[in-house]
């Protein structure tokens, strides 16, 4: 029975010692006074809890404050510098790494650009991320909590294998067994690529203020991610909201999954540069750049090329009827559209509201809602880093 009442004790002990550190983080600077005010525990446990975070160098003393009539108080704060994330995004074409502070904010940030297709070419570019962030950040090691790693596809949410993922022709892949091996069972979690990024828009971004959103990416495909009640919401172990494979054309073409007409294979940086290129040839224009990319197809945009902005209009309005079916089935307060078309300068996005409000139910097209993320793939690298330092510093454990 003592035992029991110990366990108890140092149950609660954690506890209020989390319910310390999640207001220091959420004020930013605070003093105990306050602490102790929104907590409700009493000034010597905050006292107690507020030493020992101190002597972890997870909490700091920022300075002195305003006085409100007695002594001026003393201003506590997180120590940025006192833990780290390592955060991947994989993509076909490169790897985006960074290792970020205890603020989310990147200490530095690098690029790869490279055929990252299949996985050994997968398993390669990873070892070489966590060279880099090592060997110029080695005296980090030990402040260093955890990995966050984004690829495009389906992750089993439980232990993190790669199911499936066409882009990178990846198949029941064991990621998170695979990074432990390289780092002494460094504790890594995977992400699907939009899930990374809803997770910094809801915390970071334009999603802060709604707690019912979805985040719609094109880019070499189309994936989707939903904010519900405030939480990720995953339907199950193996994720799901796949809208990139909703069918949209019965004789479209053939998608990487096997079936036809998929949105991913008419609306994708694929589709949309070689149609442009068609386009152009059916033109007799000669000498078209083979490395053309989607990103240069919307700069042409941009500079008033017709044939790029007519082929971004279809795109516009194939991509609203999508929009109208996500309306249809969950109705969000918001849609977010992240990717490369968030750098269209003329009325995209009108046409993309447009063709929702006239395809979906008129139950939900009155409040219809659509905007272009602005943070771009640092969303992705602070949510994961974020979520990682939530589950590893900011929930009831030992660190």
């Amino acid at each position: 029975m003592a035992k029991m009442k110990k366990a108890d004790q140092e149950m609660l002990k954690r506890l209020n010692r989390q319910i310390v550190l999640k207001n220091i983080r959420k004020h930013g600077e605070i003093s105990r006074a306050e602490l102790t005010q929104y907590t409700k525990l009493s000034p010597t446990t905050v006292s107690l809890i507020t030493s020992e975070l101190i002597d972890k160098k997870i909490v700091m003393e920022l300075g002195i404050g305003e006085s409100s009539g007695g002594r001026r108080p003393v201003m506590l704060g997180i120590n940025p510098n006192a833990r780290f994330v390592i955060s991947i995004i994989l993509k076909p074409k490169e790897v985006i790494y960074a290792l970020l502070n205890l603020d989310c904010i990147v200490v530095k940030e690098w690029n790869i650009k490279q055929n990252i297709v299949g996985e050994e070419n997968v398993k390669n570019i990873l070892v070489r991320c966590l060279h880099d962030i090592f060997d110029e950040y080695g005296e980090f090691e030990g402040k260093i909590v955890g990995i966050g790693i984004s690829i495009p596809g389906i992750v089993n949410n439980q232990d993190g294998c790669i199911l499936y993922s066409a882009p990178l022709e990846l198949k029941e892949f064991e990621m998170i067994e695979f990074i432990k091996r390289q780092k002494n069972n460094m504790d890594c979690f995977v992400f699907k690529d939009t899930d990374a990024l809803i997770l910094g828009e809801h915390k970071f971004g334009i999603g802060r203020h709604y707690n019912n959103f979805a985040y719609i990416m094109v880019e070499d495909g189309v994936g989707m991610s939903y904010i519900n009640s405030g939480n990720l919401f995953q339907p199950s172990n193996i994720g799901g909201f796949e809208l990139g494979h909703m069918t949209i054309d019965l004789n479209g073409p053939i998608c990487r999954c096997g079936n036809k007409g998929c949105l991913g294979t008419i609306i994708s940086e694929n589709y949309i540069v070689n149609r442009y290129k068609e386009k152009l040839k059916e033109k007799g224009e000669e000498g078209i750049d083979d490395e053309l990319r989607l990103d240069d197809v919307i700069v042409r945009s941009n500079e008033g090329d017709i044939v790029a902005k007519a082929i971004l209009k279809e795109q516009a309005r194939i991509l609203g009827i999508g929009i109208a079916n996500v309306l249809n089935m969950i109705n969000p307060e918001m849609i977010a559209i992240g990717g490369p078309l968030s750098k269209c300068e003329w009325n995209y996005l009108d046409i993309v509201l447009d063709t929702g409000r006239n395809t979906a139910l008129k139950f939900y097209n009155d409040g219809i809602n659509i905007k272009f993320t602005t943070k771009g793939i640092l969303s992705a690298l602070a949510g994961m880093a974020n979520y990682v330092f939530e589950k590893k510093i900011f929930s009831p454990i030992e660190f």
